[in-house]
């Protein structure tokens, strides 16, 4: 069980790290405070956290891969790695999103109020 919640943690570091690179202080603060939320013994809380992770593949990470490697091809640099990495970031946090399926069906067994 550590593991999925260490994956979870990372997977919101992440997003917390871009959004720090931005200068965007309250979206790095909220994205690194949000696996707190994991304290939360109710199964809702799971699923918003794992909607919110599904979510920012598309937007966060999807556009920032597209951006900057059409970036790279405008600037005749080389893409294909920053194409690979990205995908890597992508796969990492849609990982985090399967393996709160286990937190999730570990609470909803332990809980009268599973979604």
């Amino acid at each position: 069980m550590w593991w999925r919640v260490s994956w979870i943690i990372v997977a919101f570091w992440l997003l917390s790290a871009h959004f720090l690179r931005y200068d965007q202080l309250v979206l790095t603060g909220l994205f690194a405070a949000a696996p707190m939320g994991l304290l939360i013994k109710h199964s809702f809380v799971i699923r918003l956290l794992q909607a919110i992770l599904f979510i920012s593949v598309v937007v966060v990470w999807g556009t920032t891969a597209i951006d900057a490697v059409r970036m790279r091809i405008a600037h005749d640099a080389p893409w294909i790695r920053l194409a690979v990495i990205m995908g890597g970031v992508m796969l990492f946090s849609l990982g985090a999103v399967w393996s709160a399926n286990g937190i999730w069906r570990n609470r909803a067994r332990h809980s009268k109020t599973a979604f």
